[in-house]
């Protein structure tokens, strides 16, 4: 009946609250704002007394109440219909009336007064739907037995930072079985309060932190089912007893940072199987606890103890352990293997001690480590051994040791490694070939670098792979020696070598080595003739060379000022339709205003002219086409594969690429369709023009630059029709059919070609196996390198197609075979097959041991049971024989005692004569020495009452 009731109550509730369409405000003081989320009417006051909040509000329902800053707070009632949480906060209340919350007992769910002044915890009523409450920051120095009393909901309790230094024992026996959190953190509590904790049964959290607790004794934290998070940090914590914690299996975090701990049992943390996190950081620890098969553990802090050594197998079986912290002790020793089996090992930080060598084997077992810290140890050197087992590596922080040499191959290994802190070293160079691979970040700082000819070569890696050596916040690096360089800034000597490199690149790639940078310019925008002497002088921009030729060549450009000579100084350029050309004619007009009015150019002006050139042509109609036929296809592959041109930016140079692979395949498409555009060759070079690579590229299907696969088919068709001996009118006649690069694309080598993996080299292919095809004889595919074979190895279908033609040139079989490749079988681990003669006799065999077996069980269940019938005989023997002995026992008593005796019962103790007392006779006893010396000294011995029953004689006075 009761729950029939709950549940109208309940749906009439749900009724009136959906039944509400509009949830309106209502009449609130001037500091106060009202808000309405999710249908419920929130108020927020700042310093406004509740009195006058609920003066306005009302009868009207809010759900809730938050004031801050109040001044002079008082709460005698609170009259709100349907309030479901109140926060005062940061005000001055001292207390509140008994029957304060008498009008919200049945909605209020979350309490929350913090910073206020509350001295202690009283009595709040039976509030049967409150889930929370906070008292943190008050003056709370007791709290009232019966204050939680009728809080049968009650999870969370917050009493930090107040002035608790002891609970009264029944204070929380109303809410121990619903609680789940209580943080009792930032009090005075000298022990662990067992008697308020014990049998918590949903506890899930419990901060002790920042008290003045002493030690945890046993049994102190028991039958604690649910505990989850125990927190003990900042107190004066010396001593953890053995049986402190019983019936705690679910505690997944610990935390004891901040105390005195000097010693700490590892082999009692083992119960706790489902332990993730363990802080014992800033105690007085002088041995690392054993920590040992713990299977959740993820992290151990160990940091500022006084630790000195990590002995073998420290942290062994503990697969799931991600970062260990042993920072700001006194690390001298790490023993090999101490780390061992840590596959799921992410961060190790080792910072802050005193290692002086990375032994071998020290980082074993951490194949998955990603962040080592080593800093401010006193290392000294580094070698290949230090970090080989470490291939994830991807940061290493050395930082603040006392390095001078790194071996080479130090880093070989560490394939991912993208920050290497080396800063505040001895460093002054490195060896040859110490840097290898990338590494983006190498930090410098702090080390007094000789920069002469032997640290050219790490130069040389810095600026090719564009590695950051200093941070914004440090100064910047500077050379030490050698007296030529000293003081020279590393970031100096990087531009002059990245010039340098620059210039030996347009070297590389054949290009002309005076006036390196316009001559490019030249070549891959053939729109643009000479550019001209870059320093010639002259008053204004039209006296300059570069700039004459740009304005003969784009007339478009003599309205910009300065550039033509009949063009007025200061009327500006006139806007052209293409915004893109606006935006690079305006990134290069910055350096002419100096020259339209007279100035010289200087240097850094002159870069700025050539690198906002190619943005400017490019995008300039009809003087941005790019004539692929006057290109050398290594500098057409080159740009293809990502390659940078000195002079032209990556957005740029991309866009040029684009534009002349749609142009190829708008002319593709008109050939094929029967109307050639002018100029086609510019745009659609020969075979022999384009790199193997982009030929290989477009056979296999793989689109082009700029382009979908299928417009990368279009250009395909065209450049299959225009093939000797293919089907269809060449688009122009093939010169040169003797020339090798020509016939070398034949239709059989465009099969070859279909069958290579997207992209692959066609270099690596033997001249022998090319001219064969070219041919049309059957290559010796023997010769093929051991990659493609691994790819034929997959497509052997493939295979046919080139010797399909065999037979019609009288090839025989065997030279067919001879020419295929050999495809070696595997060898594959099998097991030896049963011989059937084996497998019957061990059938048998098995059929007579399992006969034999059952005959051993049934002669054991017969033998037990015979030794069972003669037990029990036994015992039956041996109850009849001591029944026999016991009457044979009182037979000779009652043989021993006389006929008749005297009547007792007919004794008077009135009697007038004192006789002496009448003792039973008594059985004859031997007198052998012994009993002579006894009778003597105590008396004639006398039978056990239990045989014989002693008359009672009454003794009259003499």
């Amino acid at each position: 009946m009761r729950w029939l009731l709950i549940h109208i109550i309940i749906i009439a509730h749900l009724l009136t609250f959906t039944s509400s369409a509009d949830v309106n405000c209502p009449r609130i003081p001037e500091k106060c704002a009202c808000k309405v989320s999710k249908n419920l009417i929130v108020l927020e006051c700042d310093g406004v007394e509740v009195s006058s909040i609920a003066q306005s509000v009302g009868a009207n329902q809010i759900d809730e109440l938050h004031v801050t800053n109040g001044k002079d707070v008082k709460i005698d009632s609170l009259p709100f219909t349907g309030l479901r949480t109140i926060s005062i906060v940061n005000s001055t209340l001292e207390s509140f009336s008994p029957t304060a919350w008498r009008h919200v007992e049945t909605t209020i769910e979350h309490i929350t007064i913090s910073g206020n002044r509350l001295k202690t915890v009283p009595v709040f009523g039976n509030m049967t739907t409150l889930m929370s409450m906070n008292l943190n920051s008050n003056q709370i120095s007791s709290i009232h037995e019966k204050a939680f009393n009728g809080l049968t909901a009650l999870t969370q309790l917050r009493l930090e930072d107040n002035k608790i230094c002891d609970f009264p024992t029944k204070s929380l026996d109303a809410v121990k079985q619903s609680l789940v959190l209580l943080d009792v953190s930032g009090n005075c509590l000298s022990a662990i309060p067992a008697q308020i904790l014990r049998n918590a049964a949903n506890l899930m959290y419990l901060d002790l932190g920042s008290n003045n607790i002493s030690e945890i004794n046993n049994f102190e934290l028991m039958n604690l089912p649910f505990l989850r998070e125990l927190r003990v940090q900042n107190n004066s914590l010396r001593r953890i007893h053995p049986m402190a914690f019983m019936n705690v299996p679910q505690l997944q975090y610990l935390y004891l940072q901040e105390n005195i701990i000097s010693t700490l049992d590892g082999n009692r943390l083992q119960a706790f199987k489902n332990l993730e996190v363990l802080d014992v950081s800033n105690n007085a620890l002088y041995a690392l606890p054993s920590l040992k098969d713990l299977p959740n553990l993820k992290q151990v802090r160990v940091d500022g103890n006084l630790i000195t050594k990590i002995e073998t197998l420290a942290f062994s079986n503990n697969p799931k352990l991600q970062l260990i912290s042993i920072q700001n002790n006194n690390i001298v020793q790490i023993s090999r293997n101490a780390f061992d089996s840590l596959d799921k090992l992410v961060v190790l930080l080792v910072g802050n001690n005193s290692l002086a060598k990375i032994e071998r084997g020290m980082f074993d077992g951490m194949k998955n480590l990603q962040q080592l810290s080593i800093r401010n140890n006193t290392l000294t050197a580094l070698d290949a051994s230090s970090f080989a087992q470490l291939p994830h590596m991807t940061t290493l922080d050395l930082g603040y040791n006392k390095i001078k040499n790194i071996e080479e191959g130090t880093f070989d290994k560490l394939a991912k490694l993208f920050w290497l802190d080396l800063s505040n070293n001895e460093i002054s160079g490195f060896q040859a070939n110490v840097f290898k691979k990338k590494i983006s970040n190498i930090l410098l700082d702090g080390n007094k670098l000789v920069c002469d000819e032997s640290f050219n070569e790490f130069l040389t890696y810095l600026v090719t792979n564009k590695v950051r050596t200093f941070l914004p916040f440090q100064q910047e690096i500077t050379c030490h020696g050698p007296e030529k360089y000293a003081g020279v800034r590393l970031k100096d000597l990087m531009m002059k070598k990245a010039n340098e490199t620059i210039s030996e690149g347009t070297r590389l790639m054949g290009l002309p080595q005076q006036n390196n940078q316009h001559n490019l310019l030249s070549s891959f925008l053939p729109s643009l003739p000479n550019l001209g002497n870059l320093n010639a002088g002259g008053a204004g921009g039209a006296a300059i060379p570069l700039v004459n030729t740009l304005t003969n060549t784009i007339p478009a450009l003599r309205s910009i000022p300065g550039f033509g000579g009949g063009a007025p100084v200061g009327n500006g350029a006139s806007s052209l339709p293409n915004k893109q050309l606006n935006d690079a004619i305006e990134d290069f007009t910055g350096p002419l205003v100096r020259f339209a009015t007279g100035g010289q150019p200087v240097a850094s002006d002159i870069e700025q002219l050539i690198r906002s050139i190619p943005n400017m042509v490019v995008n300039v109609p009809g003087f941005g086409d790019v004539d692929l036929s006057k290109m050398d296809p290594t500098m057409i592959q080159y740009v293809l594969n990502g390659g940078q041109i000195p002079g032209i930016d990556k957005a740029t140079l991309e866009s040029i690429v684009k534009q002349a692979m749609k142009k190829m395949h708008t002319a593709a498409a008109a050939n094929l369709a029967g109307n050639p555009i002018d100029g086609q060759d510019k745009v659609l070079p020969p075979l022999e023009k384009l790199p193997s690579e982009l030929v290989t590229q477009v056979m296999s299907g793989e689109p082009l630059p700029g382009l979908d696969k299928d417009q990368t088919k279009t250009i395909m068709e065209y450049y299959t029709h225009q093939m000797p001996g293919m089907d269809g009118v060449p688009a122009r006649p093939i010169e040169n059919q003797g020339n090798a690069s020509t016939s070398m694309f034949n239709p059989a080598m465009f099969d070859l070609l279909k069958m290579l993996p997207p992209g692959y080299n066609l270099t690596k292919i033997p001249m022998e196996v090319i001219t064969a095809v070219t041919r049309g004889e059957v290559p010796d595919m023997r010769l093929l390198p051991q990659d493609l074979l691994e790819h034929f190895k997959q497509h052997t279908s493939s295979l046919t197609s080139m010797f399909a033609g065999a037979t019609a040139k009288n090839i025989s079989i065997e030279e067919i075979l001879e020419k295929l490749p050999v495809f070696v079988r595997p060898e594959l681990s099998t097991f030896v097959p049963y011989d059937i003669n084996e497998l019957t006799s061990e059938m048998v065999l098995e059929q007579e041991q399992n006969e034999r077996h059952r005959n051993i069980r049934m002669i054991t269940a017969i033998a037990l049971a015979f030794v069972g019938a003669v037990t029990v005989c036994v015992l039956i023997f041996f109850v009849n024989y001591t029944k026999k002995q016991r009457r044979e026992r009182k037979s000779f008593v009652n043989r021993s005692s006389p006929s008749s005796g005297p009547d007792t019962s007919r004794n008077s103790i009135h009697s007038s004569a004192a006789p002496s007392p009448i003792r039973p006779p008594m059985m004859s006893i031997p007198k052998t020495p012994i009993n002579r010396t006894l009778e003597s000294t105590f008396g004639q011995p006398q039978l056990c009452s239990t045989l014989i029953d002693t008359p009672q004689v009454s003794r009259s006075r003499p």
